[in-house]
């Protein structure tokens, strides 16, 4: 398979993980993204969105610059994880993310170029698969934080996942 087929591949496997997060986002009240389980080191359920748009954040700029630079989570202009608490903040939060994320990759001269990370130099394309994994971690623990409210997860979701 070409590069750039491998790329096209990769990025559809994004917006359906992508897609995946907006569903359980939709399903949710304003008032359930308050959710936070017991616990010093818990997060309310709200901050699993606005860590996945910032690091996807973060992932753009790396294709962009073609250097990933774990600096910029602690930027003062980078957004803070409890910045956006509503459904209809975070849904913005989350496609301007997307814009910028998209952009970057569409934009990059060729798709063969590698992106530096600290320990290595890898393919765009792993680089995407990084950014879907951190995303189904937060998916994850999503469905941890359903569980644990006993909030019913979307349909679709269940089926694409067989829970």
């Amino acid at each position: 398979m070409l590069m750039k087929d491998m790329l096209g591949t990769f990025v559809e496997r994004w917006e359906f993980t992508r897609g995946e997060t907006l569903a359980i986002l939709d399903n949710l009240t304003d008032e359930q993204l308050h959710f936070k389980p017991q616990g010093r080191t818990w997060k309310p359920l709200y901050w699993q969105f606005t860590c996945a748009a910032r690091t996807q954040l973060v992932y753009a700029h790396a294709v962009a610059e073609g250097k990933m630079d774990f600096s910029l989570f602690h930027d003062d202009k980078m957004p803070g994880k409890d910045d956006y608490t509503t459904k209809k903040d975070i849904k913005a939060f989350l496609d301007y993310a997307d814009k910028h994320w998209l952009q970057a990759i569409h934009h990059m001269k060729h798709a063969e170029a590698p992106i530096t990370w600290p320990a290595a130099e890898i393919p765009l394309v792993l680089h995407i698969s990084g950014l879907m994994e951190h995303e189904r971690m937060h998916l994850g623990q999503l469905i941890s934080y359903h569980t644990m409210a006993d909030i019913a997860l979307p349909l679709s979701f269940k089926e694409n996942w067989s829970l």
